[in-house]
């Protein structure tokens, strides 16, 4: 049920950002995104029905989830995404 709520909450939350950055922001966003940041949606996506798959957990699957976000947060401060 939570990752059913997240993917939903998701697909509402962009296109309503994107409407609201008319009125907002000084410049309207797009949804236009880093190559790098669909790359970690996917792995995150694959490594969560990984780990929800069996209905089961174990002290490792909470390692593998703080590894993943220590992955990513390391590569957004190593490789930050590129202002066009």
């Amino acid at each position: 049920i939570a990752l059913g709520s997240a993917a939903q909450i998701a697909l509402f939350v962009a296109p309503v950002l994107v409407l609201l950055s008319y009125l907002i922001g000084p410049a309207p966003m797009d949804l236009n995104f880093w190559p790098g940041a669909v790359a970690m949606i996917l792995f995150a996506t694959l490594t969560a029905s990984l780990v929800t798959t069996s209905g089961r957990s174990a002290w490792f699957v909470g390692v593998l989830a703080i590894l993943v976000y220590l992955i990513f947060a390391t590569a957004l401060y190593l490789l930050p995404p590129q202002n066009t």
